[in-house]
């Protein structure tokens, strides 16, 4: 057993377990976001790492300064975030905070019209989830 006491390595491993504990809903939402496609007919969306970058760094952006829009604080729209992805024509961004798990994320996205349109968008090939635990923000990034 090793234990470690402060320094670069002990703030390390809360980072590493946190990027980790991201890492697992935002693939939690993915297979969720996938199973809902298939019962409408659609093709799964598959994970792609620019997305999930980007969504990454809005849902951290949001949770640091406590906002909740498409829109990021330098007036960059969802639609050029993606795009700058690669994704020019067919974008769509779901948002939230406030809840912990990838359950109850995608039963409030799926309660609401919009962003169920998102979800069951047969367009959509690519995903990106990015996910800030403080605060619970949640930024479902889809390219086609």
């Amino acid at each position: 057993m090793l234990l470690l006491f402060g320094g670069a390595a002990a703030a390390a491993a809360p980072a590493a377990s946190a990027a980790s504990a991201a890492k697992s809903l935002a693939a939690d939402v993915i297979a969720r976001t996938n199973a809902i496609r298939k019962e409408a007919g659609c093709s799964p969306v598959r994970a792609d790492e620019r997305l999930r970058s980007i969504a990454q760094e809005h849902a951290s952006d949001m949770a640091r300064h406590r906002y909740l829009e498409h829109e990021d604080r330098d007036g960059t729209s969802s639609d050029e975030r993606i795009g700058s992805a690669g994704y020019g024509n067919v974008t769509g961004e779901n948002l939230a905070n406030g809840y912990p798990g990838a359950a109850e994320v995608m039963d409030v996205w799926m309660r609401s019209a919009g962003h169920r349109a998102n979800i069951e968008d047969c367009a959509f090939t690519h995903i990106g989830v990015g996910y800030a635990a403080n605060g619970h923000y949640w930024v479902q990034d889809f390219g086609g």
